[in-house]
């Protein structure tokens, strides 16, 4: 099979995995774009007059970049280096709670931390809305201090917090969670990437193309906007020679038909 010109119509899946074993590490599917660019340095050679007799060739580079139109929590693991489990860990939680006629309130969630303290932060609510007056946790209620039962979840105040009083209340709860944790260490990934995409040549035949880079470094820069925009996730990475089992294989270009049986392998 031979196919000359494509048009590319369709950008599919960017899936990346660990270069050192293999391991599967994430699939990016709402891709809005990618980039792909090779280059090389060439150094003339020349001779009487300058006169350019040669070129020296070398220093090839081929890099891809690539924007997803989603945050992937496995993309800013290999961009960070950062370990990413599935794990119970604490939360930072804030609500507004309101007194009953029996002095106290009840959290949402369990706080949870050192016994005695589990609530982190609580205060009087000014009739304004403003935050007064921070009371302490204590084993029993009193003038400044309340009590707080982690089975029930319940605050309770002394008596001389009144009922409706607005609180608001800071504390830590336990939660699964997909859990990224990145350290101050300069991350350094290196990962295989296998770019699909669907192309049409002229006589709007549907073809399969599969970029495949064995070596990469993952670059550790990135940016998300959040609030206003849409946050995008963004990726740069480049290509390294040299994989194990690979050879000197830089990057890796196949077409196949869209509907292909598979070959024969005898």
């Amino acid at each position: 099979m031979t196919v000359n010109d494509l048009a590319i119509t369709s950008l599919e899946t960017i899936t990346v995995f660990k270069a050192s074993d293999g391991d599967y590490m994430f699939t990016l599917d709402e891709l809005q774009n990618a980039t792909i660019s090779q280059s090389q340095e060439s150094t003339d050679i020349t001779g009487k007059a300058g006169r350019k007799l040669s070129t020296l060739k070398r220093n090839k580079t081929f890099s891809i970049s690539a924007s997803n139109g989603l945050v992937s929590t496995g993309l800013l693991a290999a961009q960070t280096g950062g370990e990413l489990n599935s794990e119970n860990t604490t939360v930072n939680w804030t609500e507004e709670l309101s007194v009953n006629a029996s002095h106290k309130a009840t959290t949402t969630y369990k706080a949870v931390g050192t016994a005695g303290a589990e609530i982190k932060h609580l205060y009087i609510k000014n009739t304004d809305g403003t935050l007064g007056a921070e009371l302490v946790q204590d084993s029993t209620a009193s003038t400044g201090k309340f009590a707080y039962n982690t089975t029930s979840k319940e605050i309770t105040f002394h008596t001389d917090v009144a009922e409706n009083t607005g609180i608001f209340v800071i504390y830590n709860r336990l939660i699964a969670a997909d859990h990224l944790v990145v350290d101050d260490d300069i991350a350094d990934v290196k990962v295989e990437i296998f770019v699909d995409a669907i192309a049409e040549d002229k006589c709007a035949n549907q073809y399969h193309l599969q970029i495949h880079i064995p070596k990469a470094d993952m670059s550790a820069e990135f940016s998300l906007d959040m609030g206003d925009n849409q946050a995008i996730h963004s990726f740069q990475a480049d290509a390294l020679a040299g994989k194990c089992g690979v050879g000197g294989n830089f990057w890796e270009w196949t077409v196949f038909a869209a509907n292909a049986a598979d070959a024969s392998s005898t």
